[in-house]
């Protein structure tokens, strides 16, 4: 039952899918970023529904809707993506692995959403997204960053890269700590099922600049690292 279960659900998301991406491809060309960015919040969270994936938002009045954050978080499976674009309040744009605006209809989609590709093995090309990043921080967009780079495979975090603390560090921008929680149980990245229920995103308290401006990346990684995993103990 559990997989014809699955089954039924990647058909109904696949038409969820292709409605999320060809009505943001077509908002891109017809309205700005920012005029179409709570509708395209919407249909990430009815896309998620279409899974039968409930999200509970803790923590979410820590933040300012206004204001300008580096977003970082866990990185635990394929609805990551829409649970952190769904539920932030913010403006913002993430950085994404450049292979994946080569998949047929979701690169299409992110690029027309406005997401940076980045490279895990060309450093020159990485150092130069990132520093598309750090301009889009300047005019105001909250950019979303995944440390880990790649999906768990076992709910453990994996080793962050520097990277993203080098960014928030050159922008000076507030880092906000977020967890998404029993995402593993619904799918993890060694099996296709997926198994509908009730998770968590959590989010932490805002890591202010001038708190962290003296320590060096790997001290900041470290700290951020640490402050993602009480999140997740602490809302198991």
């Amino acid at each position: 039952m559990k997989y014809i279960i699955s089954i039924f659900l990647y058909l109904v998301g696949s038409i969820s899918f292709l409605i999320l991406g060809t009505s943001i491809i077509a908002c891109s060309y017809l309205f700005k970023p920012r005029q179409y960015d709570k509708f395209a919040k919407l249909l990430c969270r009815i896309f998620l529904k279409t899974f039968f994936i409930k999200i509970e938002v803790i923590g979410s009045d820590k933040i300012d809707p206004e204001k300008t954050y580096v977003f970082m978080s866990n990185h635990v499976n394929i609805f990551d993506v829409f649970i952190l674009y769904g539920y932030i309040p913010n403006f913002a744009r993430g950085v994404e692995l450049d292979s994946h605006f080569n998949w047929p209809i979701w690169g299409a989609t992110i690029r027309r959403f406005g997401n940076i590709p980045i490279s895990q093995t060309n450093t020159r090309s990485a150092l130069k997204s990132l520093s598309h990043a750090e301009q889009a921080i300047h005019n105001g967009t909250s950019i979303i960053i995944l440390p880990e780079g790649h999906r768990t495979k076992n709910d453990q975090l994996l080793r962050f890269m520097k990277g993203p603390f080098i960014l928030a560090q050159k922008t000076k921008a507030d880092i906000v700590p977020t967890a998404m929680v029993r995402a593993f149980q619904i799918k993890r990245v060694t099996h296709w099922l997926v198994r509908p229920g009730k998770m968590k995103f959590v989010f932490g308290d805002v890591i202010p600049y001038d708190s962290y401006k003296n320590k060096t990346p790997n001290e900041l990684r470290d700290i951020v690292k640490n402050t993602i995993q009480q999140l997740i103990d602490n809302n198991r």
